[in-house]
């Protein structure tokens, strides 16, 4: 590939662009630091060197010819090949971590599998995953006791099995990420009702506010305490009913549902955020320090299937919330199941939607683009070209690619789908109006899309959780106000 530098762009401009570390300018320049003889892409994690050490090439050549070499951290002769060697590099391995938990108990088993240092495979793990290395490993052993307890291993195996070395450890864990303990996540394939215990401090106002967008109820019920949301699994609509009581939420389902009903709880509550983490990192900041602090506690709350987050994205693109909510709705009361014992419908699949036309689409007061680009993005699941179910293990940049490979689906959907279908934790979609109104305030004036990744890139790798808190600053100033 070439590169190609923006015109008017001059080495300090060149040197500022290179101080944010932005994958956006990959294959624009390259950076070659004097003092160490390397050259590197822009995101390259290596710590900055002075101004007066570095220099500025088009291309891997031009920068050979002064006598530097490519970097081993950033690898940008890979890119400008044209290969993507730290995404295969990151799926390889987080693949094999996956199949095999029991073989990686620690993060420098997984280190030298890898071929990299414990700090060089944290920063793959956090660019190309938005968690450290450690909470992956976390998150794979209890993803894989989880599927091992529901098929029937005892506790006690499963926790072996998935790379657990102490059984204190294992319940920890489990029910940090789950809400419950091993034995009673065994138990859910007979049981129709079962009980999320809820971390400290968590807020149920936002999850309630998300799940109460439609008044009119189609596929939600939110009332005081709670709320019911029906959804596809397996083929037929399934409902869960989530009563909040202290510190526990309370659920209902259907019966042969359970499994499938405790993992839509989990990411319609947002318990995989990791909101005392962000907290102690950002919580004195001096410009959203305050909003952070009077919204302890917040989550990020998810679609129960991120299928449904790009459906939604794809209608709420350039219109009104209003607007969306009744496209969403004529869709759901045209194609998605009926859950008879709630009268609620389920965001209809995929192939539920690639079945359907232009036409029909159009009746439903969809434009013609946007009919357009919602059926090409669920024939793309439905033929496999994109894998919306497994999004969460690809890398995020392998991701973005194929969303974005997608008519119609540009830079804000694709973060958006990130944020509220796959849940990765670093993710600003930069473009948002929202964003843009709740900034105003804490930075004076309204910021432009620039204005607002300015103000926002400070918060990573959580992003995301500063994002929900701008956008729930604005729903609960209202609320403040109506009281």
């Amino acid at each position: 590939m070439t590169a190609r530098l923006a015109p008017g762009w001059n080495d300090d401009a060149l040197y500022l662009r290179f101080l944010r570390r932005d994958h956006a300018d990959d294959g624009k320049f390259l950076t070659g630091v004097l003092t160490t003889g390397i050259y590197c892409l822009p995101s390259c994690p290596a710590k900055r060197p002075k101004r007066e050490n570095v220099r500025f090439f088009h291309t891997p050549d031009e920068a050979r010819r002064s006598g530097l070499r490519p970097c081993f951290r950033c690898r940008p002769d890979s890119l400008y090949r044209g290969e993507e060697f730290h995404e295969s590099l990151f799926e390889q391995t987080a693949a094999r971590a996956r199949q095999e938990p029991a073989k990686f108990r620690s993060i420098g088993d997984l280190a030298r599998t890898s071929g990299l240092s414990r700090t060089a495979l944290n920063d793959l793990f956090r660019d190309h995953a938005h968690e450290s290395t450690g909470a992956f490993l976390r998150r794979v052993r209890v993803e894989s006791a989880c599927h091992l307890l529901a098929t029937g291993t005892k506790p006690a195996d499963a926790a072996l099995q998935s790379g657990y070395g102490s059984a204190s450890t294992f319940h920890q864990q489990f029910a940090e990420r789950t809400g419950m303990t091993p034995a009673a996540y065994a138990a859910l394939g007979e049981r129709t009702q079962f009980e999320i215990h809820l971390p400290e401090c968590y807020r149920t106002r936002e999850i309630l506010a998300f799940f109460g967008r439609d008044a009119a109820a189609v596929s939600e019920r939110v009332h005081s305490n709670g709320f019911t949301k029906c959804f596809e699994a397996e083929a037929r609509a399934v409902a869960v009913e989530i009563v909040f009581q202290g510190d526990t939420a309370v659920c209902s389902t259907d019966a042969g549902a359970g499994y499938a009903a405790h993992r839509a709880a989990l990411r319609m509550l947002g318990l995989e955020s990791d909101a005392a983490s962000f907290e102690r990192q950002f919580g004195k900041d001096a410009t959203l320090g305050t909003l952070f602090r009077s919204q302890r506690g917040l989550r990020i709350p998810l679609t129960p299937q991120p299928w449904e987050a790009l459906g939604w994205a794809i209608m709420g693109q350039q219109i009104s919330l209003q607007a969306a909510v009744a496209l969403r709705r004529g869709l759901m009361e045209a194609c998605g199941q009926l859950h008879p014992p709630t009268g609620l419908r389920a965001f209809p699949s995929p192939e539920a939607v690639a079945a359907a036309d232009t036409n029909l689409l159009r009746q439903l007061k969809f434009s013609a683009s946007k009919a357009e680009y919602l059926l090409a993005a669920a024939r793309a699941v439905v033929s496999g070209d994109l894998p919306i179910n497994r999004i969460r293990d690809l890398s995020a940049r392998h991701a973005a690619r194929l969303l974005g490979s997608i008519r119609g689906v540009g830079p804000w959907t694709v973060q958006y789908v990130f944020l509220r279908g796959a849940g990765f934790a670093d993710c600003l979609p930069a473009g948002d109006a929202g964003l843009a109104r709740g900034l105003a305030e804490p930075l004076g004036a309204r910021p432009d899309e620039n204005g607002v990744k300015t103000a926002m890139d400070r918060f990573a790798p959580f992003r995301s959780l500063a994002a929900c808190h701008v956008w729930a600053s604005l729903n609960n100033e209202v609320k403040k106000n109506d009281d």
